[in-house]
């Protein structure tokens, strides 16, 4: 293939490689494959056993391999220049017929040999040594990052991309540089390169096209002059700002081609050279604590990436793989990602190009303890951060560059790296890392931004209710975080926790709410991995007999999660001067023990839980937003809030209305208003108007939807009330007993044929399960088991099962639970019969599996026992305990409260009394993990 002058060898195919023997030491394998590609996707290396911690490679080899063939070298190419290109490899070592040429070990950019002294025209035997296991390779460091990790991309040996020879005359262009400007002008810098010896001149010129090949911008010719003993030099130029040039950004992501075309001699021989690059004309900075695209305030609705791509083990190398990639995370409503621990190939930056997407690469470099302080990693750390700087710099996605995940070590050289990458390349912002220094939150000196969970706290303080300054909603912990320590409202922001930081603040890996898996999944796993883990939690489940369960669980604990998503995101844009968060994560985890707290699977293909569309009502450039009060309210009260719009669109909404509506759960429009038109400025959280409705009188509880829309747009949001009538206290009907313990006086109740509701004393509970809580264990429960959390992953009920006839509610848990769920204790219930369903169970996490229930019934003696583990009793002063113990008495008095199972005494008296959880191991290294 040619490019002007320059010409290219493709040596994709068919290549010999020589192996280690894994069965026989001493003895070597040799085969023949085809490159681009693994040895893990030619079956080659050992089996590992199976890990029930993460995705279990089914070939593991780690070692030198050496990938060899033959090439022949064109006579046209006698003279020239020769470089041999690996796009993406391990540490290398080349060789040609026999003689090492060099070295290489770059991870995250091509590999360039300089090949011009070894390959004259005819037959060579070119021989890449590449090296998984030692080296860069053996660095504990990059070992824990997601670029080599088995956790998520593999430790794989290989080869990937494009692998090729390129010719060029001596005279050459080195390099092209772009600097967008704010205005739209472009400054650029063109490198000439020849050998140091022998004089040279010429001319380049600059034109920018687009993506039809249309010259939209001719700069004419620029002359230049290097002389012999120089290696190159330096070309400045610039692209003014023009009509026909359109900034890029998000919304509109315009794309362009800077063409360069050297023309000139060197020592009197001509030559020419062509070389084109990505132009995005767009400029990232910072306003005060927020970010700005093109003067234009933003907001970054991010996803984590952590390399997780589980039919190869690596990342795609082809750009309609990653235009597939950010389609799906666009249409959840993402405008940014952050790669964890790694950087992507260069298909990524141009998929994120070509749809508006913010990049935030790291270097491979995950390091909680000695970050930069060992010289050696201190100086290959800092060279690939160039390299990837000069490799993917011109890219217009990438906006943001930090130096690792959740490090600690030497504050000096992390503030060193980035002032020297300011002076390299001043378009992007640059950051020490991303949850730097977490163990005790602080200011993190010279960077441009800060990504963090928390802006003050101790790690491991734990002392109930302490909390420090976070700026997300849950943490491992399980006494901090707002969402399950809060009463639930619409009012929580992060203005005390970010004021006082001069610098954006973006929550780090928000979110990490488990799901209980889709067991459907394990079936697409058709690659390099195999779903081990995945496979061992469903025998688990058939084990305990959830396994018959696991769709509704699955759906169950995942419409929590996403409520507390949803909880998480709002809560980041009702922050006045918030600049954004990372999801942690909308996709699944597959490492660490198996985190699966995405709304989408390992493959970034939907689990069924929540359509986009829904998603973007409040993940999205524009959310309507209803600082509420509470969401539980009694007839007679006032809904009381305030409608605000958090417009982070391209500009500002002119002359529009925004209109509110509530709707019972009949779908009948009982409640309507709406605010004067106005214009809605663009960057703000802007104030609509208060919100006041008064509730009528109401013969039954209901659950009611409040949408806000702004007219004229697709921006609508919509928000579930649950409303009670004002009864001022629950009657216990004449035919039912209620009691608070599985004693004598209850048993004989039982034998006399009464109706039995059991409710632990008020401040009470029942059994040895888990303690109740709202929201879905935290990423992985070995991961943060020290922290003793309870683990659990919310409920699943039978909605229209008539003990809940009068107490409106899905079948998964929302905001009318929280005071009910945090008043509870799971009983363990896995010696009832296998198909035996609680009324209301709750979910445990993977690792354990217990079947647990908080509402349960059973026939005992010659009665009907109805056990609830709520303490209702000393919630009697909230409508939504009131309302759920009246649902159960009058079920409890009803002809339908007829238990199909029936349990002895004995067996009954087990439940409360000697059921004990199951242990499971836990992670000891949880605090080097944020």
């Amino acid at each position: 293939m040619e490019n002007g002058s320059r010409q290219t060898m493709s040596l994709d195919g068919i290549w010999s490689v020589g192996l280690d023997n894994w069965s026989e030491p001493g003895k070597t394998v040799s085969k023949t494959l085809t490159l681009p590609g693994t040895l893990d996707e030619h079956g080659l290396g050992p089996e590992p056993e199976v890990s029930s911690d993460h995705l279990t490679r089914k070939h593991a080899y780690e070692g030198r391999a050496r990938f060899e063939r033959q090439v022949i070298i064109p006579e046209e190419w006698r003279g020239k220049l020769l470089f041999f290109t690996m796009e993406r490899t391990r540490e290398t070592e080349l060789w040609i017929d026999g003689v090492q040429v060099g070295s290489c070990n770059t991870l995250s950019t091509p590999q360039l040999y300089d090949v011009s002294g070894y390959l004259e025209p005819g037959l060579h035997v070119l021989s890449v040594i590449v090296d998984n296991s030692s080296g860069v390779m053996g660095w504990r460091s990059i070992r824990n990052s997601h670029m080599a990790t088995d956790h998520t991309q593999t430790n794989w040996n290989g080869i990937l991309g494009a692998i090729e020879l390129t010719a060029t005359d001596p005279l050459r262009i080195g390099q092209l540089r772009l600097y967008p400007q704010q205005g739209g002008t472009v400054k650029g810098s063109l490198l000439v390169s020849k050998p140091d010896q022998g004089i040279a001149d010429g001319y380049v010129s600059i034109q920018v096209q687009d993506s039809a090949g249309q010259k939209l911008y001719d700069g004419g010719s620029i002359p230049f002059q290097l002389e012999a003993d120089s290696s190159g030099g330096e070309i400045p130029f610039l692209i003014p700002a023009t009509d026909a040039l359109q900034l890029w950004d998000e919304f509109n992501p315009s794309l362009y081609t800077v063409h360069a075309v050297l023309e000139g001699k060197y020592r009197e021989q001509s030559a020419a050279d062509e070389l084109t690059v990505p132009l995005g004309i767009r400029t990232f900075g910072v306003s005060g604590t927020q970010f700005t695209v093109n003067g234009n305030k933003t907001f970054l609705r991010g996803k984590h990436d952590g390399c997780v791509f589980p039919l190869t083990g690596y990342a795609p190398m082809d750009k309609e793989s990653w235009l597939q990639v950010f389609r799906t995370a666009k249409a959840y409503g993402i405008n940014h990602y952050r790669f964890h621990s790694w950087c992507p190939p260069q298909a990524a930056f141009e998929a994120a190009d070509q749809t508006g997407i913010y990049l935030q690469p790291e270097l491979p470099f995950w390091d909680p303890g000695t970050a930069f302080q060992n010289d050696e990693e201190w100086r290959y750390f800092s060279d690939e951060a160039f390299r990837i700087i000069e490799a993917y710099g011109n890219h217009p996605s990438f906006v943001m560059f930090a130096w690792g995940n959740e490090l600690s070590g030497s504050m000096e050289r992390m503030e060193a790296l980035v002032e020297k990458a300011h002076g390299w390349d001043p378009g992007k912002l640059y950051a020490i890392g991303s949850n730097n220094f977490f163990l005790q939150a602080g200011l993190p000196g010279n960077s441009d931004y800060w990504t963090t969970f928390w802006t003050e706290g101790v790690w491991n303080v734990k002392k109930a209710g302490y909390g420090g300054k976070h700026v997300r909603g849950a943490t491992p912990h399980p006494t901090r975080g707002f969402i399950n320590n809060s009463p639930p409202s619409g009012r929580k922001d992060y203005r005390e926790e970010i004021r006082g930081v001069p610098i954006p603040v973006i929550g780090h890996e928000v979110g990490q709410f488990q799901v209980y898996p889709d067991f459907r999944e394990i079936d697409k796993y058709l690659g390099v991995l195999e779903p081990g883990h995945l496979i061992g939690f469903r025998n688990q489940a058939a084990a305990s007999g959830l396994l018959q369960q696991a769709d509704e669980l699955h759906a169950a604990s995942g419409q929590l999660a996403a409520l507390c998503y949803r909880e998480e995101i709002e809560a980041a844009l009702r922050t006045p001067g918030m600049a954004g968060f990372q999801l942690l994560d909308l996709q699944d985890f597959p490492g660490q023990g198996g985190a699966l707290v995405g709304m989408l699977d390992a493959f970034m293909e939907s689990k069924g839980i929540v359509v986009p569309e829904e998603w973007r009502r409040f993940c999205s450039e524009v959310v309507p937003l209803a600082r509420l009060h509470r969401y539980v309210w009694t007839e007679g009260e006032s809904i009381l809030g305030q409608i605000e719009i958090a417009n982070y669109g391209p500009g500002p909404l002119t002359d529009v209305q925004v209109v509110w509506s509530i709707t019972d759960g009949c779908g009948r429009r009982i409640g309507e208003g709406s605010y004067p038109a106005a214009t809605i400025p663009q960057g703000e959280l802007w104030l609509a108007g208060e919100l006041e409705y008064r509730i009528p009188a109401m013969a039954q509880a209901d659950s009611w939807t409040l949408q806000i829309s702004i007219e004229g747009t697709s921006y609508s949001n919509e928000y579930t009330l649950w409303v009670y009538p004002d009864d001022a206290g629950v009657q216990i009907p004449s035919s039912v007993v209620v009691s608070d313990a599985f004693d004598a006086d209850t048993r004989r109740e039982l034998q006399s044929g009464r109706n039995v509701l059991l409710i632990p004393p008020a401040n009470g509970s029942f059994g040895n399960g888990p303690a109740g809580t709202f929201i879905p264990d935290f990423w992985c429960y070995p991961m943060f088991k020290k922290y003793n959390p309870p683990g659990t992953l919310g409920i699943y009920c039978a909605a229209d099962h008539p003990a809940l006839a009068e107490f409106p509610t899905a079948s998964h848990a929302e905001w009318q639970w929280w005071h009910l769920m945090r008043h509870s204790r799971a009983m363990v219930l896995d010696d009832t019969a296998t198909d035996y369903r609680p009324i209301v169970q709750v979910i445990d996490n993977v690792a354990r599996q217990h079947k647990l229930g908080v509402v349960f019934e059973a026939k005992v003696g010659n009665g009907q026992l109805l056990i609830c583990s709520i303490d209702l009793w000393s919630q009697q002063d909230r409508p939504e305990a009131r309302q759920f113990m009246r649902s159960l008495l009058n079920y409890c008095a009803s002809n339908r409260f007829a238990p199909r199972d029936e349990w002895t005494e004995e067996f009954t008296e087990r439940l409360f009394v000697s059921t004990e959880m199951s242990e499971v191991a836990a992670n000891p290294d949880a605090d080097t993990y944020g």
